[in-house]
């Protein structure tokens, strides 16, 4: 099996920073893997939102420093 290439997040909430502007929080929840020929075709949540707009973002996972 593959590593999975991005993660799947979603909007966990709203906020205004200290600069007054609004911002959001994101959480992630699942993870996404590629076919063969690199389409993401692959998602496995590991829970779901109770509460959210049910839009869900695909982020690349970014490589841990060395």
């Amino acid at each position: 099996m593959s590593r999975p290439t991005h993660n799947v997040v979603f909007r966990a909430r709203s906020y205004t920073g200290e600069d007054g502007k609004n911002r959001h929080a994101y959480q992630t929840i699942g993870a996404a893997w590629p076919d063969e020929q690199g389409q993401l075709t692959r998602i496995r949540l590991d829970t779901v939102p109770v509460s959210w707009d049910g839009t869900l973002y695909l982020r690349e996972r970014q490589e841990p420093a060395q």
